[in-house]
């Protein structure tokens, strides 16, 4: 009888209960930094970068966008915090705003779009082609990235009334008078069309095509253009417009180039940020303009890094 009676349950403390679940959860930590330890390591630095550089600043800036800006002591506009979408309907009901918005969406369109299809005959030629100095050539596609100011200023320089580009034009005897190049959108769009980085990222989707195809259908009776257009081009589809999202990419974000080669009264959505910051002081509407760029500029790379993926699996 002894045996067969069962000792009645003690509940035991919810501390003593709760001992046995953390000893589990801190055993399953110290296995993963066993694991993983080393690679968290090796990615603190970066991880601290990113933080400080880019989520920090950004950060501040969506919450910016949500403040409104005040008159401290008649003086001078400060940013209050104060969440609300008025900055928002600002920049759209002002048609300055929105025209500025249009036409730097329109112009990156129209100039990467230009740039693709002048891209396109001179990244195959590269893939295909025995080219001398093929690395001092990818490289000059390189120098406008890189050498930003350097390649404006030239560029100013050689587009003023007493520049090369007049001082030739009127040696051969096509104008009579020099012809006011710096100052106009028209110049900035021309240059901005010109194709620089796309001639390799196309150039690398036209390398990973392969020959085969290329040599059946001209055995089939196709000419060398056909061939290009109905073979090379749609099967490095996923290249070039991986190329033209990541170009419409970086065109809208334009800054530089219009601010360099017009000044700073131009319809350029990166430059009219600034200048709602100087001379107005109005933080608040420049960071909603900023996380407008800032969206449209995510939505293109994610895009693009959709592209790459599709192009990855195939």
């Amino acid at each position: 009888m002894g045996a067969s009676m069962k000792e009645p349950d003690i509940a035991k403390p919810a501390g003593e209960r709760e001992l046995p679940r953390r000893a589990a959860a801190l055993k399953l930590v110290r296995a993963w930094l066993r694991r993983h330890g080393s690679t968290l390591l090796l990615l603190a630095p970066l991880v601290l970068y990113m933080a400080l550089v880019f989520a920090a600043p950004m950060g501040f800036q969506i919450a910016f966008a949500f403040w409104r800006r005040e008159l401290y002591k008649e003086i001078l506009w400060k940013p209050t915090p104060d969440f609300q979408f008025g900055n928002f309907i600002e920049i759209f009901q002002d048609p300055k705003l929105r025209f500025s918005l249009a036409w730097t969406v329109g112009v990156a369109l129209l100039t990467t779009s230009v740039g693709i299809i002048l891209a396109l005959p001179v990244a195959y030629y590269l893939a295909r082609g025995k080219v001398w100095g093929r690395s001092v050539i990818e490289l000059s596609f390189l120098l406008p990235i890189f050498g930003e100011f350097f390649t404006i200023y030239a560029l100013a320089y050689a587009l003023t009334p007493q520049g090369p580009l007049n001082w030739l034009l009127m040696g051969l005897h096509i104008i009579s008078k020099p012809i006011a190049f710096v100052g106009s959108p028209l110049t900035v769009v021309v240059w901005m069309s010109l194709p620089t980085l796309s001639v390799l990222l196309i150039r690398s989707a036209f390398a990973g095509v392969d020959v085969v195809y290329e040599e059946a259908a001209q055995t089939m009776g196709a000419s060398a253009f056909q061939t290009f257009l109905k073979v090379s081009v749609p099967l490095a589809r996923n290249g070039i417009a991986g190329a033209f999202l990541l170009g419409v990419s970086g065109a809208v974000g334009a800054y530089t180039l219009p601010l360099l080669m017009i000044g700073a009264y131009n319809d350029w959505l990166a430059v009219k940020i600034t200048r709602e910051i100087e001379p107005y002081f109005n933080y608040p509407k420049a960071s909603a303009l900023g996380v407008i760029l800032t969206l449209i500029c995510v939505l293109l790379l994610y895009l693009y890094l959709g592209t790459q993926e599709k192009g990855g699996s195939s």
